[in-house]
């Protein structure tokens, strides 16, 4: 999890924890972000590939992304299932988790992870999931971002019957927990739009031994949700040497829409552990 200071930077880093920022960012907080990915060729195709999303001032006028991401990790077992119903301000990143029974809830207040109730368990480190499904649902807005670099790679990557554009996401030193992140973004040449991208995860919680293989997670079912196009399916599968391997992973994205931060809770319930 990332734990960063926003001056001016918004870092959305998969499993990224900013501290709390300004929940209105001006027009100059856009053009900001605009002026930073135009100053490289990534960038610039980083910029149409939002604006081919539906547009990254759309994506900051959405308060709170409301979804339920039921992950499927095949390669672990048919039971290895992780479900929750989850709501993150898209400004701020506080977001709550509620299991589908009301059972346990666990989330980000915006300056520390929590669960409920305290003596709770959940199958995956709660701190590291708060954002993880919503920044790959959340594709290509997540990369918003002034401590990151789009690098447009010169190999295209064969994937799905069609070549893909290659853009490279890295962090700049120093970011975060984990700078050491990168995505590669599988873009199409003709509409812009993300289809897949691959990614490493280096977080200590998750990779205590090094970094974890790289994998790639589609973008699949895109469906238009107040002008945004996001997806509703996410494949996974391994990567050899720079090529697509064998599916091993399957979510679905349902009950997806926006509210507004009136319509939710945010606050951390009483007696919950801190993390």
């Amino acid at each position: 999890m990332r734990i960063l200071t926003y001056c001016l930077i918004m870092c959305l880093c998969a499993c990224s924890f900013p501290t709390l920022r300004q929940p209105n960012p001006s027009e100059n907080w856009l053009s900001k972000v605009i002026s930073h990915h135009q100053q490289t060729e990534g960038g610039r195709l980083l910029l149409q590939s939002m604006a081919a999303h539906g547009g990254l001032g759309t994506w900051l006028e959405s308060e709170v992304l409301h979804f339920r991401w039921t992950y499927h990790m095949n390669d672990k077992g048919p039971k290895a299932v992780i479900d929750t119903i989850q709501d993150v301000d898209v400004l701020s990143l506080q977001a709550v988790h509620t299991t589908p029974n009301k059972k346990l809830k666990f989330g980000w207040d915006g300056q520390q992870a929590w669960i409920h109730p305290a003596d709770a368990k959940f199958d995956v480190a709660p701190r590291f999931w708060s954002l993880t499904p919503f920044y790959f649902v959340a594709i290509p807005f997540v990369f918003a971002d002034l401590s990151t670099t789009a690098t447009l790679l010169e190999d295209t990557l064969q994937f799905g019957g069609r070549a893909w554009q290659q853009v490279k996401i890295t962090y700049a030193k120093g970011a975060g927990d984990a700078p050491d992140d990168y995505y590669i973004l599988l873009i199409d040449p003709s509409s812009k739009q993300i289809g897949a991208a691959r990614y490493i995860v280096t977080h200590k919680l998750i990779a205590q031994n090094g970094p974890l293989p790289e994998k790639l997670i589609t973008l699949e079912g895109q469906t238009e949700i107040n002008g945004l196009l996001l997806p509703t399916l996410h494949r996974s599968f391994e990567m050899n040497q720079g090529k697509v391997g064998k599916q091993i992973r399957t979510a679905e994205v349902s009950e997806i829409e926006f509210k507004t931060r009136a319509q939710v809770n945010f606050d951390v319930p009483t007696d919950s552990k801190k993390l």
